[in-house]
């Protein structure tokens, strides 16, 4: 990708970034947790429940604190406000994750461009500043050439 394009890429994300940004610090009050119906049966030996496939209709709210999962039954009354809050939650958690992958691409694109000018850099002076290349040698060939090595250093002693 060229200068110019890696440019105009990172000013798109950042852009895409900030609206996102903004979008997700409006949120006000949210819910953690998991709000669902549950059927419960009482125990009553002539209640209903005792002979039915369900039992009781139970709406919950479920979340974990420090490693404990809670579960806190709702009334009738709160729904329509838990049911507002988790979902706020959910959609603050889902902005998060877009967030966190925009500014990995942020930064690989950061990368790339840092790339892209040092190699310019090296243009501009005519030398390449890449690291030298490293041989191949099996472990044998440098056993033998260390020995070889150990060998001449014992003859100039020796002398």
């Amino acid at each position: 990708m060229s200068r110019l394009n890696l440019k105009r890429k990172l000013l798109t994300l950042l852009s895409h970034h900030s609206r996102l940004l903004k979008q997700t610090l409006r949120h006000r009050a949210l819910l953690r947790g998991s709000f669902h119906q549950v059927y419960t049966r009482c125990g009553k030996a002539n209640c209903w429940c005792a002979k039915a496939n369900k039992g009781h209709a139970h709406t919950r709210l479920t979340w974990s604190e420090e490693g404990t999962m809670m579960t806190r039954k709702v009334g009738a009354a709160e729904r329509p406000a838990v049911t507002k809050l988790t979902a706020r939650y959910k959609q603050f958690c889902q902005q998060r994750r877009q967030l966190t992958d925009l500014q990995a691409q942020i930064q690989n694109h950061l990368d790339e461009q840092e790339a892209a000018l040092i190699r310019q850099g090296q243009k501009v002076l005519g030398v390449s500043m890449s690291r030298p290349r490293k041989t191949t040698e099996t472990k044998s060939t440098l056993q033998k050439r260390r020995a070889r090595q150990k060998q001449l250093t014992r003859k100039s002693f020796s002398l």
